[in-house]
């Protein structure tokens, strides 16, 4: 318990030790005075018995002094009066009692009878009693330190056993609660104010125990209506999808029926007409265009399409729809280049074929009369498929938004250049379906470059479609 550890000192030198040390100061002045008054009434009392015998002595000139010491040693043996001598002016000397000692104290006064020259008279007073008395004192001041000494250790177990005990009990009731845990109440009987405190923490953690369940109630009515929501999304997407393909497919033939219909008639027209029929196939294909866009984010957002990773090198993935691609290079002066062809990747090769046609159509619409570089690089463990072009480039606030549907960034409609904003979109899904992602960087006026990686090959997939029959040539996407 590392509060008792710092508290206990703490409480004990500023409330029990002042206390302790005043009492046991207070013993040692009392034990002083106390031998102090009985050495100075034992000496009050000698002196007084001494000056009265040396008044007697002094009034009674010619009298023999015998009898007045005999009588003071008599009645000064309840004082421990041990011996009385009288000492003469002419040299006698008068005694009475036990011969003398070196163990008790020895009181002299001075007796000047009239007309004769002074003498002086001594008494000896044993002081074993009033040794013994002092030591009394001592003795029972003694005891009260040591009972004080005593009533200071008792205290300090009496505020461990009252105050820090329980006041850990409420600093690990405090810490339980603090880190969302339900503390064990102790239950031994404390002082009013600490059973108050235990009460409010009991409280506490009942308020704490009914607040957490309706947290977690209320998470699980939250859970379970965000997953009612996205279910209903997912299914309104899919249902979204499913129409706009649906309705996709019965346009796709009567636009298909209108083009050959423009074909045959324009066989037999006059020039003007001719113009009015290349227009009408010019708007029949942008339709087409669109309505294919638009039925391949419903397919990818509904998500009716499968992953088969294969094998497949580089070479395959570009000439897949290198066709098409020449021609859009073509119709806008782009010269289109290649390189690293001869990498082995792994992935689904018509979804690759896909993103690869989407990126490189977008840069050859947004590079007229540029250049167009597909290359494949060797990136650890990966193969990156990049498309570079030397177009406007791309601002950084709006390299996000690109990837948005029917994003355009043209300043005005001048600027157009023809599609409609939902290339990169359906790039975005198809990268996602392959486990991967496209990488960006632009600047304005510096071109644009644009990446995906795929894995490489496993080696032992290679040997054995190194050894394996060659598979047919691909379908290639036409150009329209």
């Amino acid at each position: 318990m590392e509060p008792r550890a710092h508290l206990l000192p703490r409480l004990f030198i500023d409330v029990v030790l002042p206390s302790t040390i005043a009492a046991l100061a207070l013993i040692l002045a009392l034990c002083l005075q106390q031998t102090h008054s009985l050495a100075e009434r034992a000496d009050a009392t000698a002196s007084l018995r001494l000056a009265r015998l040396a008044g007697e002595l002094g009034s009674t000139e010619g009298v023999s002094p015998q009898a007045a010491l005999d009588r003071t040693l008599q009645e000064g043996k309840a004082d421990q009066v041990l011996r009385v001598e009288l000492h003469g002016s002419d040299g006698r000397l008068w005694s009475s009692g036990a011969a003398p000692t070196d163990t008790g104290a020895t009181y002299r006064n001075e007796v000047r009878p009239q007309g004769t020259m002074s003498s002086w008279v001594s008494m000896e007073v044993d002081t074993h009693s009033l040794r013994k008395a002092q030591a009394m004192v001592w003795l029972l001041g003694a005891l009260c330190a040591t009972g004080i000494l005593v009533l200071a250790w008792l205290a300090r177990v009496s505020i461990r056993h009252r105050v820090l005990e329980p006041l850990s009990q409420v600093r690990y009731a405090v810490h339980e609660l603090v880190n969302a845990r339900h503390p064990q109440i102790d239950e031994t009987p404390v002082s009013s104010e600490f059973l108050e405190l235990r009460k409010t923490l009991q409280r506490l953690s009942e308020l704490h125990e009914a607040q957490r369940r309706d947290w977690s109630t209320m998470q699980h009515d939250n859970a379970v209506e965000a997953l009612d929501r996205l279910r209903q999304s997912q299914a309104a997407t899919r249902s979204k999808s499913q129409f706009i393909a649906l309705v996709s497919h019965h346009f796709r033939q009567p636009l298909q029926a209108l083009e050959l219909f423009a074909a045959g008639l324009d066989q037999n027209a006059s020039e003007e007409q001719q113009s009015l029929f290349r227009q009408m196939r010019h708007s029949i294909a942008s339709m087409t265009r669109l309505l294919d866009a638009l039925l391949e984010i419903s397919r990818l957002d509904a998500g009716v399409i499968a992953v088969k990773p294969i094998g497949f090198t580089a070479a395959e993935l570009f000439m897949r729809d290198r066709t098409s691609l020449n021609h859009e290079a073509v119709q806008q002066h782009v010269t289109l280049a290649w390189r690293g062809s001869h990498h082995q990747l792994h992935g689904d090769a018509d979804v690759a074929a896909s993103l690869l046609y989407q990126l490189a159509s977008n840069a050859i619409a947004n590079a007229p009369e540029g250049r167009v570089l597909i290359a494949a690089r060797r990136r650890g463990q990966a193969i990156r498929i990049e498309v570079r072009d030397n177009g406007p480039g791309i601002a950084v606030i709006h390299q996000q938004r690109i990837f948005e549907e029917f994003v355009q960034l043209q300043a005005s409609e001048s600027e157009r250049r023809g599609g409609y904003g939902l290339g990169l979109a359906i790039a975005e899904r198809l990268a996602r379906l392959l486990g991967t992602r496209i990488g960006l960087r632009s600047e304005p006026g510096r071109g644009s470059t644009f990446w995906f990686d795929l894995p490489r090959m496993p080696q032992m997939e290679r040997h054995s479609s190194s050894s394996a029959q060659k598979p047919a040539a691909p379908a290639w996407r036409q150009a329209s």
